[in-house]
């Protein structure tokens, strides 16, 4: 009995490793989503999903950086197979599969496989705004 139960969380624990991540929606209208810069805070990412009809979620995540305001697919061009994305911690963005970390300055400039894949946003007044048809350009690597 007491093997079947460790199989179980084995089992259990293996199977939520591989899942992709799901995070709360952003405000949207049919063009586009519209995430108040009141939500987002210095010191890591935001992260949201955005669901599309009959789509899987894509996941995304908004950075601000001083006044400066950045956004990136939670996929890089490496690791999107395994549907982990990133995860963040002490305020870095750290790969779920790799396991290698970026201090939010980082991003903006980062070249190479494991950098998260660059999301066009805009602020617009009190609100960071992410066009549908961007986010729905990066539905291959979900």
């Amino acid at each position: 009995m007491r093997l079947l139960l460790i199989a179980a969380c084995i089992g259990a624990a293996l199977s939520a490793c591989g899942r992709t991540p799901a995070y709360p929606e952003a405000p949207s209208d049919r063009a586009s989503v519209r995430i108040p810069l009141g939500e987002l805070k210095e010191g890591g990412p935001v992260f949201h999903t955005f669901y599309a009809e009959g789509r899987k979620g894509i996941n995304y995540f908004v950075l601000k950086e001083g006044d400066a305001v950045s956004s990136y697919f939670d996929a890089c061009a490496r690791c999107y197979p395994r549907k982990l994305g990133y995860r963040r911690e002490r305020g870095r963005v750290v790969c779920r599969t790799c396991d290698v970390g970026y201090e939010r300055h980082d991003l903006k400039d980062g070249v190479g496989s494991c950098y998260p894949i660059s999301l066009a946003g805009s602020v617009d007044g009190v609100v960071y705004v992410i066009r549908i048809e961007d986010i729905l350009k990066g539905g291959r690597y979900f």
